[in-house]
């Protein structure tokens, strides 16, 4: 369903969320909240929309490896962690807008936006995976076309989004004070410029308990007698340049299910070698500088594997972190570094002031080498580390000259930004590419056909599909 809203002058389109790909349909929505929403329906709900295509500058796929923990009461009573990951190019894309914030936000303004930005939902059920809470106002912030605010703090609507390919976040923290009637979390807002149920009206009377203690009445959910299940979406907003502004919102599919409680299926803990050693590359010095001292940037490789693993184990109250040394090119000993240590795919920045403080002074361009491996932490269990990885050098190359068809900025990997650089060398832009990656019908040509290859590539097919 399409759905138009004004908001004094600013136009937005909401349509129905679905998996992003290249051609993937834009999902407009306003946060500005001071003046009223107007809707305007279509006359046929189905007609496909009318707005163009909103381009992304990273792949946008639905959270994975998502995990639920109750917290056991060390919060409130009911609270649970839900841990999920993003993929690489999410997590690649987001790192380089946190350190190069001015030539993304470039790259942003060329796209035709003023700014993009990512959050994240995250709708729960009790005792039922078909009993989901998320509805038509989870699209439009909460609130309903006359910006009455429609849902109560039991709708999840902005959860935590880093940079890291793992990240969390808490539900169930508050569910209000039973014994005040006027409590709008527990019974809801039904007055003011609010129209919202609250705890009391979205939980079933079966699936809680009412106890009281010192500081007065509350839900208590015994998770040895109900499941809960959860699920997770990105949401990526993407705010146009110009006086008529749109905030285009783009919507990921739910993730899979995660549950915790009673009939919650029992994770294993890791071992000792289930970790592989990290993948690295791409040595080189930053022109930036930690303490005085010169600083390092080196790519990371995340698999699918170990963001499994670290949804696992930090859903878990564990952590899986970097460890990385140094040594000089002609030295025997290696020193410990400090600098990024949270699993993030794209580069890593390590400062060299260890490294200085054994060697004394190290000038940009001096030959380092480095090596890193993974530390596991895992509650009530023995710390452990992965093999190192592969030493690498200053001054390695890149990806080893190889062909690899759809790396069109040639980058070592195939993702958005190659779809993006592909078509504006086709709009007769001037723009760093790499030719061989680019032909990928192989007829020794850069034409619309290796564009189209390369949005079916991204769509998931083969190139011989």
């Amino acid at each position: 369903m399409r759905l138009k809203r004004t908001l004094s002058g600013i136009t937005a389109a909401v349509l129905a969320l679905s998996l992003f790909s290249v051609s993937a349909s834009a999902v407009p929505v306003l946060d500005d909240h001071e003046l009223p929403i107007i809707p305007v329906l279509p006359s046929d709900p189905t007609d496909g929309p009318d707005e163009p295509a909103a381009e992304l500058p990273f792949e946008l796929s639905a959270p994975e490896n998502v995990s639920i923990t109750w917290l056991n009461g060390n919060d409130s009573p009911n609270t649970c962690e839900i841990h999920y990951s993003q993929n690489d190019s999410m997590s690649e894309w987001s790192s380089r807008k946190a350190a190069d914030h001015d030539a993304v936000m470039k790259e942003l303004n060329e796209m035709g936006y003023d700014d993009v930005w990512i959050t994240v939902q995250t709708d729960w059920s009790i005792d039922s995976q078909d009993d989901w809470h998320y509805n038509e106002y989870w699209d439009t912030e909460g609130y309903d076309e006359d910006y009455v605010s429609r849902v109560g703090e039991w709708a999840f609507l902005s959860c935590s989004y880093s940079d890291e390919i793992s990240m969390s976040t808490w539900i169930f923290r508050n569910m209000g004070n039973i014994d005040d009637t006027e409590d709008h979390t527990w019974y809801g807002c039904h007055e003011g410029g609010n129209d919202y149920d609250g705890w009391k009206d979205v939980l079933k009377e079966d699936q809680y308990d009412i106890l009281t203690d010192e500081d007065g009445s509350y839900a208590k959910i015994d998770f040895t007698e109900h499941t809960v299940y959860t699920r997770v979406r990105f949401l990526v907003t993407c705010r146009t340049l110009g006086d008529e502004t749109q905030d285009i919102l783009i919507g990921s599919e739910w993730s899979k299910t995660a549950a915790v409680g009673k009939d919650a299926a029992e994770v294993k803990p890791l071992e000792p070698g289930d970790i592989a050693a990290p993948v690295i590359s791409d040595l080189k010095y930053t022109e930036e500088e930690s303490s005085g001292s010169p600083v390092i940037s080196f790519k990371l490789d995340v698999s699918e594997e170990l963001s499994a693993q670290l949804s696992q184990v930090t859903g878990t109250s564990g952590a899986i972190r970097l460890i990385t040394e140094a040594k000089l090119a002609d030295k025997e000993n290696w020193t410990e570094l400090q600098g990024d240590f949270s699993i993030k795919a794209g580069d890593m920045q390590i400062g060299l002031h260890n490294l200085e403080e054994v060697e004394g002074r190290i000038e940009v361009d001096t030959p380092i080498q480095l090596r890193a491996r993974y530390y596991c932490m895992q509650d009530g269990r023995d710390d452990f580390t992965s093999d190192w990885s592969e030493i690498i050098s200053f001054g390695a190359p890149d990806h080893g000259g190889t062909v690899l068809l759809g790396d069109v900025n040639g980058d070592g990997t195939v993702n958005m930004r190659d779809y993006t650089t592909l078509q504006k060398h086709l709009n007769g832009w001037v723009v760093e590419y790499n030719a061989e990656n680019s032909d990928l019908n192989g007829d020794g040509k850069i034409t619309m056909k290796d564009y189209s290859a390369l949005q079916r590539m991204l769509n998931g097919y083969s190139l011989n599909e």
